[in-house]
């Protein structure tokens, strides 16, 4: 399965996140398991918009504070200097 690690507990406008696939422009939808520093995970579904960008909606899932997250959808462009994807933004 596509993973995607974020380097938080949470995504959020600036969180970066490592893609551990490629993302191409134009392909189908994508289907992945989102990680979270804090060892929590949730499905996810990304959107190819382009070569530097995709929008991911990433279900809802509860932190190990047992805090709960609701499903939300971001846009995140590739930072290709230090191949980091980079949240920009709630959909």
């Amino acid at each position: 399965m596509n993973r995607i690690t974020f380097h938080d507990t949470h995504v959020y406008p600036g969180c970066l996140a490592n893609f551990h696939f490629g993302v191409n422009p134009g392909s189908p939808l994508l289907s992945a398991l989102a990680e979270f520093s804090d060892g929590a995970a949730a499905e996810a579904e990304v959107e190819p918009l382009s070569s530097g960008e995709v929008i991911i909606r990433v279900e809802g899932y509860t932190t190990t504070r047992k805090t709960p997250i609701p499903g939300k959808a971001w846009r995140l462009t590739h930072d290709k200097t230090r191949d980091l994807w980079k949240v920009t933004g709630k959909i």
